[in-house]
């Protein structure tokens, strides 16, 4: 069947567009086993592949930053880091951080130490008999007050300097940002010391959204005066965007093509870069979205006129929920069916869905910017109007 130059198939099936599955599901670089093949490049890769190669080449110590909007590709950089110290016998430790506590994001740094627990299952006395910085590392972290900056930093460095080459790589350090003004001074104060004090053939990185990383620049300048460069991620242009639909399609064509980006035609492309505004996580969702919108209705090609008609308000609650990426419908479901579609405060959707509020509080306002959510001054979050429409409809028809 066709409509115009539009061709309609009655099946559903990703086959009618020659490819296996949908390549766009994983948003982020974890769980990507061949996270290579499908990165597209930009000038800070090239300076970080510098960077390596000066760290390895030379054996010299370099200290930055990486600093960008959720979706732009902060872990991967961090990732590369990892890898490539790893691959010359070096210890990286790559800590995500996921909480306020400086006392457990310190144990956590600490615990990339251990070695794996052998078949035995060794208790931690046996342990600490092996690697004695354990009990000094316990004794140090007994108490936020105790909390002694410059011992840990040098036990630090004492331990990584036993390696080769060393890296440490601090993931998502925003979720820091609602630890007392005190206890934040004390971990940076921390890691300044490491940094004065690394290792030969050491890496220290860190990964940071820019609201966060502007607040901590101005509560320890001393800190951040020492790092050697700091890495601002742009957003992804037209091209890039291209380039990334090309990568990912080609991992799974099962049926070769003259062109590389069909379905898509190159329109379609360029309207859903502009609608994601270039932040590549975005852009990955809308066309995960759209791609599994169009196999249902079998559209062939997808062009922006389809991209346009699959994007449009949804015409329904239920259709607006579906819409919602499956790992944050729990949140959406909690303020239309427990708040009534809000206002209501992050606190409150924590509770009610039993989740971290850091967690819970960066993916409202992810949400915010993937327009499923408002904001409002009070810092509350609610559903755009559209659906309040819906819901005072629901509301006349069951009479309340």
């Amino acid at each position: 069947m066709e409509t115009g130059g539009l061709k309609l198939y009655p099946h559903q099936s990703y086959e009618v567009y020659g490819i296996s599955r949908n390549p766009f599901e994983q948003l982020a670089s974890e769980g990507i086993k061949d996270v290579e093949s499908i990165h597209v490049y930009q000038e800070v890769d090239m300076r970080l592949q510098m960077i390596l190669s000066e760290v390895i080449g030379n054996k010299s110590s370099i200290a930055f930053s990486i600093v960008g909007p959720l979706g732009t590709g902060k872990t991967q950089r961090l990732k590369t880091v990892m890898k490539g110290i790893e691959e010359n016998r070096g210890k990286a430790i790559y800590v995500k951080v996921d909480t306020n506590d400086i006392l457990k994001l310190t144990r956590d740094v600490f615990h990339a130490l251990k070695p794996p627990k052998s078949r035995t299952n060794l208790f931690l006395e046996n342990i600490s008999r092996k690697l004695g910085f354990i009990d000094r590392l316990e004794r140090m972290l007994s108490d936020r007050k105790e909390y002694k900056s410059r011992d840990i930093a040098e036990l630090l460095a004492e331990q990584l300097g036993k390696y080769p080459y060393c890296a440490l790589l601090l993931d998502e350090l925003e979720n820091m940002q609602s630890a007392g003004e005190r206890e934040k001074i004390q971990f940076f104060e921390m890691l300044r010391h490491f940094i004065s004090n690394m290792p030969q053939g050491c890496v220290v990185a860190f990964a940071c959204v820019p609201e966060a990383y502007e607040e901590y620049t101005k509560l320890f300048p001393a800190f951040f005066m020492r790092l050697h460069y700091e890495f601002r991620l742009r957003t992804m242009s037209v091209e890039e965007t291209y380039e990334l639909v090309k990568k990912r399609l080609n991992l799974v064509r099962v049926r070769d093509t003259d062109d590389p980006l069909y379905p898509f035609t190159e329109e379609a492309v360029k309207l859903i870069h502009e609608l994601g505004k270039g932040n590549p996580r975005q852009i990955l969702r809308l066309l995960h979205y759209v791609l599994s919108e169009a196999a249902k209705h079998r559209f062939d090609p997808i062009d922006d006129y389809v991209v346009t008609t699959i994007l449009e308000e949804p015409k329904s609650l239920e259709e607006y929920l579906t819409r919602i990426p499956k790992d944050y419908r729990d949140l959406v479901d909690a303020i239309v069916n427990e708040f009534n579609g809000g206002p209501v405060s992050y606190i409150q959707i924590a509770k009610a869905v039993k989740r971290p509020g850091i967690q819970v509080y960066d993916q409202l306002n992810e949400l915010i910017r993937l327009g499923f959510l408002v904001g409002d001054p009070k810092g509350n979050y609610k559903v755009p109007e559209y659906v309040r429409k819906f819901l005072e409809e629901e509301a006349e028809e069951s009479g309340e």
